[in-house]
């Protein structure tokens, strides 16, 4: 997948007017990369378009003018961009509760050892955190992951309709099937 260029950014008032459509069709696109593993663990897989809509709202939020910032913020999302034999996604640890979050993110170290990808019940892909976001005393609520495919996981991604999202964390223990859209949208991301 083509990482994102710098020349591709709008200026703050020229992605204001187009916004509103803007964001309906990422928040389309969006719909089938979205995995809800249990209570609270939601995976986003991002690709190219997610990335360019968070530059983009990024450089509008942050007022970012200087060709230097925008550069630094293409530079940083550029990292989740996957590339052609991996698959990466954010991962919101989403409680609402102040007091339950600050027990349960605590709860949750050790989590970067207990997620996979189940890809046609033959190929198991562990995720790969960001060392940087990692705690011995809790987990951060945001987490950026690749799902290192290798040829033959992908090749089988492409060719099935069988993936699972699992989580195998003692204080937190689930599986999710992913819908035929969801393995579509997938499958379209290690084909560009």
């Amino acid at each position: 997948m083509e990482k994102i260029a710098v020349s591709e950014i709008k200026p703050a008032d020229e992605y204001n007017r187009i916004r509103d459509e803007y964001r309906e069709r990422l928040m389309a696109i969006k719909k089938h990369r979205r995995v809800t593993v249990g209570p609270y663990l939601n995976f986003l897989f991002e690709n190219r378009d997610t990335m360019l809509y968070q530059i983009q709202e990024m450089v509008r939020a942050e007022g970012i003018k200087d060709p230097r910032g925008i550069a630094h913020e293409v530079e940083t999302y550029n990292q989740l961009v996957p590339s052609g034999e991996e698959l990466k996604a954010t991962l919101l640890i989403e409680i609402d509760d102040p007091t339950v979050r600050k027990v349960k993110l605590s709860e949750l170290v050790g989590l970067e050892r207990c997620i996979s990808l189940l890809v046609d019940r033959d190929y198991q892909v562990d995720a790969v955190f960001d060392e940087g976001q990692l705690s011995p005393e809790k987990i951060s609520s945001v987490q950026f992951i690749t799902f290192p495919l290798g040829a033959a996981a992908r090749d089988a991604l492409l060719a099935t309709d069988h993936v699972e999202l699992v989580v195998s964390h003692p204080a937190c223990s689930y599986r999710t099937t992913l819908s035929p859209e969801q393995v579509a949208a997938l499958a379209e991301d290690l084909r560009a």
